[in-house]
């Protein structure tokens, strides 16, 4: 008899240790598993969009942001006195190599010059560029590129007649999803002078970008010294950029630039008004 029920409360014990392990089982597999951000919308991801967008907006204020584009530009420049200039600008740029880390451009001015003495128009001297980014991450580039200008002017109102070349060192940080800091330093440099007086410059260049409301939102500090008068120019530039259009591929820009101190608006200019409309054919790899 104690046999039996020695046997008959091992066998419940059994029963319920299996239903209990049966419940357990199905608890789990009715529970949903731990969540994860699902592929494409993690913040990581959200936030890399936000870089490229901000990107795309700067555009050719950048020169490490090598994408392949074509910019169309026209400013207004007023000088000291009654002088004033119109110039449209064609530049087209395209990016090659792994991870599109090299670009050439080429820019073809065409100006109208007024003075009191005269009024000239046609094409300015041409610009030829190369660019290279020597370091490439998410969040800083850093790159190195090499101008040259030639005397292609039709007349000697709107060119130098001098052939220049124009090292440069080119940062690129971004500082959050929506802030982004750029500095260049360039060393512009005649190499060859039909007339005039040959010119000797170190131009160092600062941009911050912002994007506020849908737009990016940009102050530019630009600064030339001639090392032959020993003189400093200061230039300062607030403007806005916005894309549009199927896929963003279009960016419009606008601003306002004023020579700072007496220099700059003696050799550089009083104000600058312009407009830039930059078109992407392909889409961002």
């Amino acid at each position: 008899m104690q046999a039996s029920w020695l046997w008959a409360r091992r066998a419940l014990g059994g029963l319920l240790l299996s239903l209990s392990a049966v419940s357990v089982a199905r608890a789990q597999a009715a529970s949903p598993p731990a969540a994860t951000p699902p592929q494409g919308t993690s913040v990581s991801d959200e936030e890399e969009e936000e870089i490229e967008e901000l990107a795309e907006e700067v555009g050719d204020r950048d020169p490490t942001y090598h994408r392949t584009r074509a910019v169309v530009r026209y400013d207004r420049r007023l000088f000291d006195g009654s002088a004033s200039s119109d110039r449209l600008r064609l530049r087209f740029l395209y990016a090659f190599g792994p991870r599109q880390r090299f670009a050439v451009s080429f820019l073809e001015p065409l100006v109208q010059i007024d003075t009191r003495a005269a009024t000239a128009r046609g094409a300015g001297d041409a610009e030829a560029q190369f660019n290279a980014n020597v370091v490439y991450r998410s969040r800083f580039r850093a790159g190195v590129g090499v101008q040259t200008t030639l005397p292609t002017s039709s007349d000697a109102l709107l060119g130098g007649a001098t052939t220049t070349i124009k090292p440069s060192l080119e940062f690129a940080g971004v500082l959050s999803s929506r802030l982004e800091l750029l500095a260049s330093f360039y060393y512009k440099r005649s190499i060859h002078t039909s007339r005039g007086l040959p010119f000797d410059q170190f131009e160092p260049d600062v941009i911050l970008n912002a994007r506020v409301f849908g737009a990016t939102w940009f102050l530019e500090w630009d600064a030339f010294y001639d090392r032959l008068p020993g003189r400093i120019a200061h230039t300062l530039k607030p403007g806005v950029s916005r894309a549009f259009g199927p896929g963003r591929r279009w960016v419009g820009s606008a601003y306002y630039a004023v020579g700072v101190n007496d220099y700059a608006r003696l050799s550089q200019y009083r104000d600058d008004a312009g407009v830039d409309v930059t078109w992407y054919p392909f889409k961002h790899r």
